[in-house]
């Protein structure tokens, strides 16, 4: 039943769950119930206990979700074979004579192994945490010795399993961890990696409120964290705490060893807020609050906007997912450095927009000047150089005169000839048009050519508007917006899920989508089923999905035939989860 069908499952209440369970684990297992590694309810885990063999126990124990009672209960049922597999023996130093603590005494009896199941469920029962720092080797110290100093790659070794097993959470990291460093460190990490199933929404959540009533939008305060953050040696709230009693203005210049950390930090602000920081951040500082790798960050490309910090400025216009909302917003600041960086970029910009750049158009303005540096830049070195259309409608005399006599037979429409001249006439004046139409003449069919001739004699561009618009068979389409770009809540609805949905974990679990529209809309329900899984593991983030799965377990019911029905149509069943539980509890009647 390894797809997440046991989410469900556990859902069903201590009566209704041992007779569904029998009747699944006598007609499958309890190895083709339960996944390795996934959170059970006290209850099931109980059903396991009592009706699975001694084998399937001891398979049961080594799932490291489990709480403490839930492994004692697995012991009681099982002995000393569950506890061997529970707590493989070895990896673990005898602590030295009275300076362990109560802790590591008790980890190590049963880490070295001969201590009988009696003994265990004693230890794990008075000291619930080390049913998990049990199931490791090497150090543990981030939860026996919560507020001792530690190295970031000691740290993560740890939380990553903890955050996972649900024995700590990331409010723990933040109050307790020391060094401040690492603390941010490690919360930087793992708001980015889906490794450690916490999400980015919890960690800015948890972090927000503690950095605006501290810090809030002081330069000074934030000055001293980049000044003190590598080196301090309490936890961030204390830090926060120091900082807040520096006031007034002050340039913000972060050390390069510190940078990645205070722009993480950083990034907890609004838009509003960060148009007051960012502007006293130094160069390197304010280019690196924009990742590369995802998205640009809508508070941080916003403050860049409306601040126009130059470095900041310049690395959104090079940001490789830029899009084209804030290409056009880029492209209307009329900034040349700004222009020149948007031509170049590869992936984030598209072709239209670098024609647009090209022909000096702002959105509701004048089309304006070339900047001699750009028209250098694109005559010379550009990238792009070999985009002799879009030279040649760009208006730019230079620029035009030089597509022109390489075009080498490409196909231009016959509004496009038109706009080439009508583009000059605009942005240069008639004399220079009438010199390019001379210099190219051959170039231009016979009746566009006529026609612009006795509209430079008369010094009046009508006819070849008109001439235009007779031929103009409207725009052309606005390509269609990349799959990856649509709301969660459309794809959900209308696209087939497939084995890869990492977009509706991230909009699940950030709040986005609600994991009831999950249950309704996600079809296949096997990937449903495993994209429920996904979600069930991020136990810090919002988007908690268990409501939803209770419902779909009340839908379903306790009819056992009702769950045999569902575990055998669900491999097959192109239909959604809901459809499948009615479909199950039809059949069974």
């Amino acid at each position: 039943m390894g797809l997440g069908l046991e989410l469900v499952l556990r859902e069903l209440s201590g009566t209704e769950v041992t007779g569904v369970f029998a009747r699944l684990a006598a007609l499958r297992g309890v190895e083709a119930l339960v996944a390795d590694e996934v959170c059970l309810s006290d209850a099931l885990v109980a059903a396991i206990a009592t009706h699975g063999t001694a084998e399937e126990v001891v398979r049961a124990a080594r799932n490291p979700c489990l709480t403490s009672g839930q492994l004692c209960r697995l012991i009681e049922a099982g002995g000393d074979p569950v506890v061997a597999a529970a707590f493989p023996p070895g990896g673990v130093d005898e602590p030295a004579g009275e300076h362990g603590s109560v802790l590591d005494r008790g980890r190590w009896e049963i880490r070295a192994g001969g201590a009988r199941a009696e003994r265990v469920v004693a230890l794990l029962r008075a000291h619930p945490l080390l049913a998990h720092t049990c199931r490791r080797p090497g150090a543990v110290g981030v939860l026996h010795s919560p507020e001792a100093p530690v190295t970031r790659t000691e740290a993560l070794d740890q939380v990553g399993p903890a955050l996972r097993a649900g024995v700590l959470a990331p409010r723990e990291i933040l109050v307790r961890m020391r060094p401040a460093r690492v603390a941010a460190q490690v919360l930087a990490v793992i708001s980015r990696e889906h490794a450690y199933v916490t999400g980015e929404s919890a960690i800015h959540e948890l972090l927000r409120p503690r950095i605006v009533d501290t810090l809030g939008t002081t330069p000074a305060a934030w000055a001293y964290v980049a000044r003190h953050l590598g080196r301090f040696p309490g936890t961030l709230p204390e830090l926060f705490a120091a900082a807040k009693a520096h006031t007034g203005e002050a340039a913000i210049m972060v050390p390069a060893t510190v940078r990645p950390s205070l722009v993480f930090l950083l990034r907890r602000l609004d838009a509003d807020e960060l148009t007051t920081v960012v502007p006293r951040l130094d160069d390197a500082a304010a280019a690196a609050l924009l990742p590369g790798n995802v998205p640009p960050l809508t508070n941080v490309a916003e403050a860049a906007l409306r601040c126009g910090h130059p470095a900041l400025l310049a690395a959104l216009a090079e940001h490789q997912s830029l899009g084209r909302h804030y290409a056009r917003r880029l492209r209307d600041l009329g900034d040349h450095r700004v222009d020149r960086l948007l031509v170049d970029n590869r992936s984030g910009v598209t072709a239209e927009l670098r024609r647009e750049v090209y022909a000096g158009r702002r959105t509701d303005r004048p089309r304006v000047a070339m900047d001699p540096e750009l028209r250098i830049h694109l005559l010379e070195d550009s990238p792009f150089g070999r985009e002799y259309d879009a030279y040649a409608l760009s208006g730019d005399p230079a620029l035009v005169d030089y597509a022109l006599a390489r075009l080498d037979g490409q196909k231009l429409r016959r509004i496009d000839w038109i706009d080439i001249l009508l583009s000059l006439w605009e942005r240069a004046d008639p004399k220079v048009t009438g010199d390019i139409l001379d210099r190219h003449a051959d170039l231009f069919p016979d009746r566009i050519r006529t026609t612009a001739q006795a509209a430079l004699a008369a010094e009046d561009p009508s006819a070849l508007r008109e001439l235009r618009a007779r031929w103009d068979r409207g725009g052309r389409a606005e390509p269609p917006v990349p799959e990856h770009r649509r709301p969660a809540a459309d794809r959900l609805r209308d696209t087939p899920l497939d084995a890869w949905h990492a977009w509706l974990i991230a909009a699940v679990t950030s709040g986005e989508l609600d994991a009831e529209d999950l249950v309704r809309h996600a079809h296949p329900a096997r990937h449903a089923f495993e994209a429920l899984a996904s979600i069930d593991a991020y136990r810090w983030a919002p988007g908690d999905p268990r409501p939803a799965l209770a419902r779909l377990a009340k839908r379903i019911g306790a009819n056992p035939e009702a769950w045999v029905i569902l575990t055998g149509l669900t491999a097959e069943f192109d239909g959604t989860l809901a459809e499948l539980a009615d479909v199950s509890m039809a059949a069974a009647g």
